[in-house]
């Protein structure tokens, strides 16, 4: 009976390995746009474009076979929410759609823009200048249309197709029209185009992404990440995407996100992303030995993506308790008070809170901690805006009685939208915050970790200071110089230690890459403790970008833990062309509860 039992269960064991393996054995269609150029097009009868030479690379990275069909968006679509394993590698991530499909990338990251013609393009500069156009047109169905219709468009004139939408724009039959600023440049060669539009407000950020139906297992899902990952770390993926869209920012691994803030982040006059605060992720990323394209986009975009999408870099962002779980936090890095604002040449409206809940309407931006704030006490009289300019325009106007902003960038937020502050006043004091770098959640942890040890040393060596005196010379900094967000982090030992679920824990050793000593690490049950993050850690007042040659420097590894359970970490050091026998090894031995 013994032997009869246990044939059965090895059948069995041996029948799910061979079913799972037939699942992942079975290949993947790709469910291509043909008219969607360069992303993808048909040029005699076969498929071309930056995501067909990808998906090439992918399938040659992942050894999954795939089959790539032309099909038009809609049918894809349908098709993806069907039985089948299919994938769409054009599909935009949106909360929407978030919970339908299952998600690799980005591969590609293109604004969104409000284009117009020469002659009218000092005429839209927020977005409700826009909503006074006397028209604006769109293509049917698209993204682009939904979202305008939600921000309150109505004066929209709806086109077939982009081709017709942008004829009539420079024909001069419209005032507007939104445009992907990528398709937009293909679209002008296809159409031999005497002349370019100008882009206006940035309406949306477009995070392409490969968007995989339910039926496709998630460990393909994982391959075509952990693929896409490493061409972008090779550096082949860029080389790819340059070639197909040359001059545009490339999608990397992390994408780094801020907004039109004044002076903590902005764009300059030459339109590169500047501010206290980015220049501080810039030093970051350069002390990091990294490079990263930070795109300026409307909070309330850069706020939506980073609370659904892993590998997002938001700043600044002001912690409240409404927002602390949510994300990992890098600071502080500011600090700002909010206050609601009235206008000069009238009676105040308001004096205190219960007063200010009795007014008309209150301008907010939607998604800054400043409406939050509100909303958490109370306030049911707001009129949200995507852009701060659009919330000074209306104070200063009369369209509505107050307004919140903070004494940090409120000033330059009335010059931008052309008025001065000796026409508002400051009338209650609403809360003091500090500001940081957030992170969404799902992001490297040691990264995150590195990011803040990096920020403490430019608080220590006075670059930190420094970077903000250039653009608010009179800041009050002490506090910020003395906090520190860092996780909770726990050193380990050469011996027991008790970690609980989630907790992070780091070892340091040296190492010399020159001379060829190295640690290999080696976790004996990886479902327990994971390593999620390993990396150098130089001397950076010895660096002058160019390596150390020949100095040991301090290795870092970064365990999380998974599960209950216990497992051993072992640590050897070696030099591999000499012996495959390590010249030293220690275990640490970790339980987890």
């Amino acid at each position: 009976m013994k032997s009869t039992i246990s044939k059965k269960a090895v059948f069995s064991i041996v029948l799910v390995l061979f079913l799972g393996s037939v699942a992942l054995a079975q290949p993947i269609t790709f469910l291509v746009n043909p008219d969607y150029d360069p992303f993808s097009y048909l040029e005699e009868g076969h498929l071309k474009g930056f995501l067909v030479d990808l998906i090439g690379s992918l399938e040659s990275e992942t050894g999954i076979e795939v089959e790539m069909k032309p099909v038009k968006f809609d049918e894809a679509l349908e098709m993806l929410q069907g039985e089948g394993r299919y994938c769409i590698p054009s599909l935009v991530f949106t909360t929407q759609r978030k919970a339908l499909y299952q998600w690799a990338g980005p591969v590609a990251i293109t604004n969104t823009y409000l284009y117009t013609t020469e002659e009218l393009s000092g005429e839209f500069k927020s977005l409700e200048d826009a909503r006074n156009a006397n028209s604006v047109g769109v293509v049917s169905e698209y993204y682009s249309h939904k979202l305008l219709e939600e921000q309150g468009f109505d004066n929209l004139i709806v086109f077939e197709d982009e081709g017709s939408l942008l004829e009539a724009l420079l024909d001069g039959d419209i005032e507007l029209a939104p445009f992907n600023s990528a398709v937009l440049q293909e679209l002008l060669k296809r159409e031999q185009a005497s002349y370019s539009p100008v882009s206006t407000v940035a309406i949306d950020l477009d995070m392409t992404y490969l968007g995989f139906s339910k039926e496709v297992p998630t460990e393909i899902v994982d391959a075509f990440q952990k693929a896409l990952d490493s061409l972008k770390r090779s550096g082949s993926f860029s080389e790819l995407y340059s070639e197909w869209f040359p001059g545009q920012p490339v999608p990397g691994i992390y994408t780094f996100l801020t907004e039109e803030y004044p002076p903590v982040t902005f764009r300059s006059e030459d339109g590169e992303p500047t501010g206290f605060v980015t220049e501080m992720v810039k030093e970051i990323l350069r002390r990091n030995d990294m490079s990263a394209e930070i795109l300026i986009v409307p909070w309330s975009l850069g706020y939506e993506l980073a609370s659904n999408l892993p590998n997002i870099f938001l700043f600044s962002m002001d912690q409240t308790e409404q927002r602390k779980e949510n994300f990992e936090w890098i600071g502080p890095v500011g600090k700002n008070t909010a206050y609601l604002y009235g206008r000069k040449d009238t009676d105040t409206p308001a004096t205190d809170l219960e007063s200010a809940k009795r007014v008309d309407a209150i301008g907010t931006t939607t998604n800054w901690w400043t409406e939050q704030l509100l909303k958490e006490m109370g306030f049911e009289n707001l009129v949200s805006s995507l852009d701060p300019l659009d919330t000074v325009v209306q104070l200063v106007e009369g369209e509505t009685d107050l307004a919140v902003f903070t004494d940090l960038t409120v000033g330059e937020l009335v010059k931008n939208a052309g008025y001065s502050m000796d026409d508002l006043e400051a009338l209650i004091e609403l809360q003091t915050n500090y500001f940081y770098i957030a992170a969404s959640k799902g992001t490297n942890l040691g990264l995150i970790l590195n990011f803040q040890k990096t920020l403490d040393e430019m608080k220590r060596d006075g670059s930190f200071e420094e970077t903000i005196r250039e653009f608010v010379p009179n800041m009050l900094v002490t506090s910020l110089l003395w906090n520190s967000s860092q996780l909770d982090v726990k050193g380990l030992r050469t011996s027991m230690n008790t970690l609980s679920v989630g907790e992070i824990a780091t070892m340091e050793l040296q190492e010399n890459g020159s001379t060829g000593y190295i640690w290999d690490v080696k976790i004996t049950n990886p479902n327990v403790v994971s390593l999620i993050y390993e990396g150098s850690i130089f001397e950076r007042k010895f660096l002058d970008d160019s390596e150390l040659v020949g100095a040991p420097y301090d290795v870092q590894w970064v365990f999380e833990a998974q599960q209950p359970g216990e497992t051993v970490v072992i640590f050897s050091l070696r030099r591999p062309w000499e012996s495959v026998h390590p010249i030293q090894t220690f275990a640490i031995n970790i339980i987890v509860e």
